[in-house]
């Protein structure tokens, strides 16, 4: 059994994703070597993350509370936008739905799209009723639905990862939108190609496969 302290800092990396026992001993073991000044620094930046960063109030994406513009009545919970949804040089009619902010800087990296972004924060497990629920679907909703209203074309791109839960999110989003589809002749539903490859994630994904699945969407 490890020290008191250890062993408590040992459960707190534990909750982190991916993270198991011998991983989070090792990042505690790693800390009680460090230099104080870079442990303090660490704690100084855990201690101020959600004071400094904010949410997106349009796509739902993280940014830099500190370069923060003013609120936005694009914004559809009040909130100011991030430095993607305030430039007027993306297009935005064209949304492409990820699941985590982390395949939004992937896909930024291809230099391919152009259009705006919604980050769900998650998938749609088939197993778990309440799934949709936890993630930012009506607020994707009502922003496409306030789009199409304003007329002209409209695309929504379904960029869920090709995985069994990122199919079933597609899917449901599909079954979702129809009616909107139904009641606006502009307005389309696309995903993306299959040039990623079933079973990958965006946020591992080279360039040219993002590129090539941009593309290719259907």
């Amino acid at each position: 059994m490890f020290a008191q302290p250890i062993q408590r800092l040992t459960e707190f990396f534990l909750k982190f994703p991916g993270v198991g026992p011998k991983q989070a001993a090792r990042f505690a073991f790693y800390l009680l070597r460090e230099d104080g000044a870079a442990v303090r620094a660490l704690a100084e930046a855990i201690a101020k993350i959600q004071d400094e960063v904010r949410l997106c109030g349009q796509c739902y994406k993280t940014f830099d509370a500190n370069g923060a513009a003013t609120p936005d009545a694009g914004g559809s919970n009040g909130t100011a936008l991030c430095e993607l949804c305030r430039n007027p040089k993306r297009n935005a009619r064209q949304v492409l739905v990820i699941e985590k902010e982390a395949d939004l800087e992937n896909v930024e990296r291809s230099r391919t799209y152009e259009g705006l972004y919604h980050v769900l924060g998650g998938i749609i497990d088939p197993l778990d009723s309440s799934a949709p629920a936890r993630l930012h679907l009506k607020e994707l909703f009502a922003r496409m639905q306030a789009l199409a209203n304003a007329g002209g074309p409209l695309e929504l791109i379904l960029g869920t990862n090709p995985t069994t839960e990122g199919d079933a999110t597609a899917l449901y989003l599909e079954r979702v939108f129809a009616p909107l589809r139904g009641a606006h002749p502009s307005f389309r539903v696309s995903r993306l190609g299959r040039g990623l490859t079933t079973g990958s994630e965006l946020e591992y994904s080279d360039e040219m496969t993002i590129t090539n699945a941009l593309q290719n969407r259907k």
